[in-house]
């Protein structure tokens, strides 16, 4: 927009020193004409520079703590399964406890269902899907697998919103899991094994649930 005013003001002295006193109409609104495209364009552009995103807002917590993304994320790892829980009682302590056992519930319930998941299709490969024993197996048999490894669960992160509710971020090494996993793989092995032998049995089902576990994360 400055170049165009300057040039307008340039012409206008170049036709007052040079005497001319009359210039056509046409010619003058053209370079008129040129000189407002030209703005135009100029601002344009600067209105296009200077667009700015808007900034994603800052959730702060107690103390100005900016919020975890783990707290509306699910977090994921190689060789970790991770879980998240919130909660708001009393007092912080409370509401410590009361968040690190809403993680370990879904933690809990994570592997159960891993465990059923792989029993149930062993079973039906076995020939017993209809045995009722062997559904009665299968929901005791997660239960416990999942109970057992629970003591591994560890308390990797907290995080307490503005109000005092208390968020923690809880982690359980898939390794324990596999581990917690293998004398139940034994026990279904040698109960509903009639097809094959309970060793081979326990070995496919082991395997079956180490990839299980890969594959969830």
């Amino acid at each position: 927009m400055i170049v165009s005013v300057t040039f307008l003001v340039y012409y206008s002295a170049y036709v007052s020193i040079k005497g001319i006193t009359e210039v056509g109409m046409k010619n003058w609104m053209a370079l008129v004409a040129l000189a407002m495209i030209l703005a135009l364009g100029g601002c344009t552009t600067s209105r296009d520079v200077q667009t700015v995103e808007p900034e994603k807002t800052v959730v702060l917590g107690m103390n100005g703590i900016p919020q975890p993304d783990w707290v509306y994320k699910n977090v994921t790892a190689q060789d970790m399964h991770y879980e998240s829980g919130f909660g708001k009682m009393s007092n912080q302590q409370i509401s410590i406890k009361r968040a690190t056992v809403e993680a370990k519930n879904k933690i809990a319930e994570w592997i159960s269902t891993q465990v059923k998941e792989v029993i149930v299709t062993y079973v039906n490969d076995a020939g017993s899907g209809d045995n009722r024993q062997a559904l009665d197996a299968m929901e005791s048999i997660s239960l416990q697998v999942a109970e057992a490894t629970l003591s591994g669960v560890t308390t990797e992160e907290m995080w307490i919103d503005s109000e005092g509710g208390v968020w923690v971020l809880c982690s359980i090494p898939l390794n324990n899991v596999e581990k917690s996993f293998e004398p139940a793989a034994s026990a279904v092995a040698e109960a509903f094994s009639e097809n094959e032998a309970s060793e081979v049995a326990n070995t496919k089902m082991k395997n079956a649930f180490a990839n299980l576990l890969k594959g969830s994360i």
